[in-house]
């Protein structure tokens, strides 16, 4: 991003018209910032040439620049090529480097730069080069060499970058006058004011400000007026105080980039607030509204209410009478089932007695069905056959045939046994029937009567009816005899269940018509059923809609209940959010001059004291009226930009809370560069200690043996790093770091250590600190860094040594402030806290407000909380005055103990053996107070001390 104002285009053709020339080097002489190399690498790319720059390591020395003179010489000479040798007083790590250059510059020639061999490597290639240029001339090793290094004189342009300030540009001048004889000088004057101002409107031109075309075209003349009148300062306050300070372009670029930062982020910060205030005013205006139109709502749901109750407690009545009328249908139903369930537990009962006697013949009627699968068809066949069958056989068939209630012949004695003779006849006609042994099978038990059994006893009681004999006599055909001998016991016991079957068959008539009136009792009952479901379902229904009815109404009550505890309870905040709301308007068009002195307060006031800080305010304070530009006239600029409970809590940690020391913190934290702290009294570093102690502060000096590591480490870990006691120059491989050269890889950033590529994590913080009082910082520093004084001011040691006097008389007194101060930081931070919460809630509830009732709870806890505190705070408020009051009595022995110590250290302006350091004082001072004679009485103590 360059700017090609006037002087910067006389300063491009003057470099662009040296370096063209053959054998034409550039001495530029300027302040770091000002552009000179910027300029040499723009000329250098017109005139097609290679830029070269040294990359400057820890270990860098004469024989690494040898073998960068060799490239270079190689480069030029041998093939040919432009090449421009860029070289800057911040490359000087050895004076030893000027005394090549000069031979450079003188000569052309570096004694012993290149071996033997390198020389004649280097020759033979420029052998044909020179036939072709000089074709006369013979290729001897002296006119190849000298050949070669007019070419370099040529081809290599050395343009050196020194800065005039201090002794050094004038020794080397003396020293190493090829460095003037050499070169064509061309020096690079301050900026001048259109300059200025041209830059200014170059970077703000695009950039959106809150003001009008005219505004902002005078805050672009007054950023270069801003800058004119610091340079102005820093010469007054050289001359008054004798201290060093400058102000390079590379400050006001900072300055102008600082003021887009701050500009962007505050008018982001108000407009936030200012949105989230309107939209909470426009919530509570919702609100308002919403309960009057609730209550409408509330009375219409009310009356919708009343004819719901109605409805349902006639809908009710109906259902009464149809649950009585069914509840009746029921009863009856009840009762028949209860008569028939009666009917079916005498069936189960007749059913087991039968059972179990019937059990009791099943073993002789499975033997008797077994014996009965034992004959075959072919064994009835066999018997039939028979001419005279065995007289038991026929015996046997007889009782068949009696058990068939078949008939028989005429009873006559039977000559063999003395029985009735045998029907055989009808046996062989009932053997010869289809089926016959299924009939058995299946011959019907029941119809058993006590008639057959009599008649079957005289053959079953005679000897050899049994099954052995009939087994001896007929074979397979016995198995009739133990079938006729079953039926007649299965008689036995079947007389006494038939009698049970008998009541079991008129049981189940009566089961049959019970279960028929249960039928139609069921369907009048299912009938009536119906008719009340019909009617409950009507009722549910009724009883929906009111329950609705009374939900709605509820939750419009609650509503308005809510609404109206939001509004009474932010009744106090509408007023104040509305004034607030307007000033924050106002101070988004105030912001375009809030924001250039808080800008140039950031970036110019931290080198001054007190007093000219305040000059340089008043300063820009009389321009912004001069020039109309819109800004708050009783700014505090503190205020601006730190909140009280921050600087509570670098009180805590040890920063001094004079006025000086605040503004001081607040540069070291804000500043768009990395701080520098003047800082011979420690009490700077002390502060950065106790405030970066959590964050894990790395800690190390510039001649620390792993200084390079610790600093790579911060970087790539996103620590904070503190660089204490430098002197008044910085290690070179910090330039890339303090200026901020972050190059974008992907999603990360990497800076140039050295040779060395580092990541860079969020939450690096470089802290500089020296001891040094009075240092000489060269520009390039001062542009580089933020340098603040942080010398002791008479005030801030007055506080710390009654902090010092308490902690040894009153040590419970200091302690309670202590606790107090913390206490009080907490309360406010939790204010803001509460404050902020109850806006967000407001701004991001999605709906009305009236629908979020958690938010009546925050706003509920926030109102108690905010009471608390604000008791906590008053309580507070009390008690540090009671405490002040007691600490300001030892007043006295801190006043006289602060104008001591700046007594003293102004001796050392008569003769520096009386030179004195804080730490030593303090000591001296404890030892004073340890010393001088005790006293229960303040007054009489305090006199012993003084």
């Amino acid at each position: 991003d360059l700017v090609f104002f006037r002087d910067a285009m006389i300063h491009l053709v003057k470099i662009s018209r040296i370096i063209r020339t053959p054998r034409g080097n550039a001495l530029l002489v300027g302040v770091g910032g000002s552009g000179k190399q910027s300029l040499t690498k723009l000329a250098s790319y017109i005139a097609g040439y290679k830029t070269f720059q040294i990359t400057l390591t820890r270990s860098y020395n004469q024989n690494n620049l040898m073998e960068d003179l060799k490239i270079l010489y190689r480069t030029s000479g041998e093939k040919g090529q432009g090449m421009t040798f860029i070289f800057t007083d911040n490359d000087i790590k050895d004076e030893g480097f000027l005394e090549y250059l000069n031979n450079v510059l003188s000569s052309g020639e570096v004694s012993n730069l290149f071996a033997r061999d390198e020389i004649d490597e280097i020759t033979q290639e420029l052998i044909s080069v020179m036939k072709k240029e000089y074709p006369r001339r013979p290729p001897t090793m002296e006119n190849l060499y000298d050949y070669f290094l007019t070419r370099v004189r040529q081809n290599l342009h050395v343009v050196l970058c020194f800065s005039p300030v201090g002794e050094k540009f004038r020794n080397r001048a003396l020293k190493f006058p090829g460095l003037i004889s050499g070169c064509t000088m061309d020096w690079f004057q301050r900026w001048p004011k259109d300059a200025l101002i041209a830059v200014a409107d170059h970077f703000l031109a695009s950039y959106q400000v809150e003001c009008t075309p005219e505004t902002k075209t005078q805050l672009v003349q007054l950023m270069g007026t801003v800058h004119d009148g610091v340079a102005e300062k820093c010469a007054e306050y050289f001359e008054r105080y004798r201290r060093a300070t400058h102000v390079t372009p590379k400050s006001y670029l900072s300055f102008i980039n600082g003021y887009k930062t701050i500009y962007g982020n505050k008018f982001s910060e108000v407009q936030e607030l200012q949105r989230r205030m309107n939209t909470g005013l426009d919530k509570l205006m919702e609100a308002q509204q919403s309960v009057s139109q609730l209550s409408k709502e509330l009375a219409e749901k009310e009356k919708d209410l009343a004819v719901a109750s109605a409805k349902a407690e006639k809908v009710l009545k109906e259902v009464t009478v149809s649950a009585q009328a069914a509840e009746k249908v029921k009863a009856r139903v009840q009762k028949v089932k209860d008569k028939a369930q009666a009917i079916v537990d005498d069936i189960a009962a007749d059913k087991a007695v039968a059972e179990e006697k019937l059990e009791v013949a099943r073993p002789a009627l499975e033997a008797a069905e077994a014996a009965l699968q034992t004959i075959k068809p072919s064994d009835i066949a066999t018997v039939r056959r028979l001419g005279k069958p065995p007289h038991l056989i026929m015996r046997i068939m007889d009782c068949v045939l009696l058990l068939f209630q078949r008939k028989l012949d005429t009873v006559t004695a039977d000559p063999e046994r003395a029985c009735p003779k045998p029907s055989w006849a009808e046996s062989l006609r009932l053997m010869g029937g289809v089926d016959f042994l299924k009939t058995l099978v299946n011959f019907p038990k029941d119809t058993i009567n006590e008639e057959t059994v009599e008649l079957l006893a005289p053959y079953l009681d005679m000897e050899d009816y049994n099954m052995e004999t009939a087994l001896r006599v007929s074979g397979n055909v016995a198995g009739l005899c133990s079938w006729t001998k079953a039926m007649a016991y299965f008689y036995g016991i079947n007389k006494e269940v038939l009698p049970l079957k008998a009541n079991l068959a008129v049981q189940e008539a009566r089961l049959e018509k019970a279960n028929l009136d249960l039928q139609e009792a069921q369907e009048q009952l299912d009938a009536k059923q119906k008719e009340l479901d019909i009617v409950q379902a009507q009722y549910d229904t009724a009883v929906r809609e009111r329950q609705e009815l009374m939900d709605d109404a509820e939750t419009c009550r609650r509503k308005m209940q809510t609404a109206s505890s939001l509004i009474e309870g932010l009744a106090g905040e509408k007023e104040r959010w509305t004034q607030q709301s307007k000033e924050f308007a106002a101070q988004i068009r105030r912001l375009v001059g809030d924001v250039l002195m808080a800008t140039g307060f950031l970036s110019y006031s931290g080198p001054f004291n007190q007093e000219f800080r305040h000059l340089l305010l008043t300063n820009w304070q009389r321009e912004l009226r001069s020039r109309k530009i819109p800004y708050t006239h009783d700014l505090n600029v503190t205020n601006m930009l730190v909140d009280g409970a921050t600087v509570s809590e670098w009180n805590l940690q040890g920063l001094p809370n004079d006025e000086l020391s605040i503004q001081n913190g607040i540069i070291t934290t804000k500043a768009s560069r990395f701080p520098l702290l003047i800082d011979p009294q420690g009490q700077g570093k002390s502060w950065i200690k106790n405030r970066e102690g959590k964050s894990e502060l790395q800690i190390t000096s510039l001649n620390h043996k792993y200084f390079r590591n610790h600093l790579e480490d911060s970087l790539s870990l996103g620590r904070p790093l503190l660089i204490e006691d430098v002197g008044e120059e910085l290690d070179p491989a910090l330039d890339n770091v303090l200026e901020k050269n972050y190059i974008k890889s992907g999603k990360t950033l990497k800076v140039k250590v050295g040779d060395k590529e580092v990541d860079v994590m969020d939450g690096f913080v470089c802290y500089i600190t020296t001891k040094l009082a009075n240092p000489a910082y060269t520009p390039e520093i001062s542009a580089r860094t933020a340098i603040i004084d942080f010398t002791v001011t008479m005030k801030g040691l007055e506080d710390q040594l009654l902090g010092r006097v308490i902690l040894t008389e009153k040590a419970e007194l200091e302690k309670e402030r202590v606790e107090l101060l913390e206490e009080v930081t907490a309360n406010k931070r939790k204010m803001k806290e509460l404050e902020d919460n109850l806006l967000f809630r407001l701004t991001n509830t999605q709906g009305s407000l009236v629908d979020d009732e958690s938010l009546i709870v925050v706003l509920s806890n926030t109102k108690k909380t905010a009471e608390e505190v604000r008791i906590k705070l008053q309580v507070a408020a009390e008690t540090e005055t009671q405490i002040n009051t007691a600490r300001e009595e030892y007043r006295p022995v801190a006043t006289r103990g602060s104008i001591l110590y700046f007594l003293i250290v102004e001796m050392s302006l008569v003769n520096v053996m009386y030179q004195t350091s804080l730490r030593q004082f303090l000591g001296l001072f404890d030892f004073s107070m340890a010393r001088s004679a005790k006293s229960p009485i303040t007054s009489k103590r305090i006199d012993n001390i003084i």
